[in-house]
């Protein structure tokens, strides 16, 4: 498993490592982010990456342990009916 900890001490970490580090795609993340915009603050980097601090990603995690906890939801659009033929 991939770990924080092993990034020489930076203070900030990228989408890319939190990712990572959560086992979920970088995608997925930057939905988490978009679904929730108070979840974490913005901070980003001169070439414009995201940079999360141990806190926000301590945040993070306890969303996605919530998010298993209540099972996996769907976005009323998302959802198309089935046909039954």
């Amino acid at each position: 498993m991939y770990s924080l900890n092993n990034s020489n001490h930076q203070p900030y970490h990228t989408s890319g490592q939190v990712a990572k580090a959560l086992r979920v795609s970088v995608s997925t993340l930057k939905r988490w982010l978009e679904e929730n915009p108070g979840l974490v603050g913005f901070r980003t980097n001169a070439s414009g990456w995201r940079l999360f601090s141990p806190e926000e990603i301590g945040h993070i995690r306890e969303h996605q342990r919530k998010r298993k906890k209540d099972g996996k939801t769907f976005r009323p659009d998302t959802l198309r009916p089935v046909n039954d033929e």
